[in-house]
């Protein structure tokens, strides 16, 4: 499904020069090969992340001469004005602290007309083995939160579109797809999945809200051993700044 995916955006952007592109959020540097191969290697991409951990992995993944990444946040770039063809955030925008201010920097580094690219988690519309996936974040958003970090629940493929409409973007292309074809029913891996849960559920024992959440542990046991397990749906956007 991800090759639907980059064959997508190859078609919409196969008329558009882009020689510049900043990917913000990069974590480990998936979305940069989706990128790379988008733009057929022609284009200077650069990989930003908060996280150092994640970077120095994805410089291991990658040695190409036109990949590179640094430590930064998207609140504040310290990249010259109009400098990039191309904006790209994937997985990333429910981690923004503020939303706004990112969008901001965004549109001052892009070029007239330059391209913004977000790939986010969607939350509606998804089989039951999806919903494993949605309840499986949401309990780390409500972790994470709890401990003072920015990530907000999934929202619906309707409030990610108004979310961006908000902040001034036209969108040009939208379109949803799936990141994995099939459903996990491996038992080994779904193990590894709600042990994934359990760790999430003892950083935040001793906090408020702690019981609340520990209640969804053995029904999500439960929901896994029936459904399996599979990553949400995406939704693909693709906008210009009014």
């Amino acid at each position: 499904m991800k090759r639907f995916t980059m064959n997508q955006l190859q078609e919409f952007f196969h008329d558009k020069a882009i020689e510049s592109v900043l990917d913000i959020g990069t974590g480990t540097g998936d979305f940069v090969m989706v990128l790379d191969n988008v733009f057929q290697g022609r284009a200077h991409i650069t990989g930003i992340d908060p996280g150092e951990q994640w970077l120095n992995e994805a410089r291991e993944r990658f040695h190409q001469p036109h990949i590179e990444f640094r430590r930064m946040e998207g609140e504040k770039l310290a990249f010259d004005d109009q400098s990039f063809d191309a904006v790209s955030m994937s997985k990333a925008l429910h981690h923004l602290d503020d939303i706004t201010a990112t969008m901001n920097e965004i549109r001052r580094v892009l070029k007239p007309g330059g391209w913004l690219i977000i790939d986010e988690v969607s939350a509606d519309e998804l089989n039951e083995a999806q919903e494993n996936h949605k309840m499986l974040h949401h309990v780390k958003s409500f972790v994470d939160r709890a401990n003072g970090i920015s990530h907000q629940e999934t929202w619906s493929k309707a409030e990610i579109r108004d979310i961006l409409t908000r902040q001034g973007v036209e969108i040009k292309l939208s379109f949803p797809h799936e990141l994995m074809e099939n459903t996990i029913i491996d038992e080994t891996i779904l193990n590894e999945k709600y042990r994934m849960m359990e760790q999430h559920l003892e950083v935040l024992n001793g906090k408020p809200g702690y019981h609340q959440i520990a209640g969804q542990l053995p029904l999500f046991k439960e929901r896994l051993k029936k459904h399996g397990f599979k990553m949400a749906t995406m939704l693909m956007v693709v906008g210009q700044f009014r």
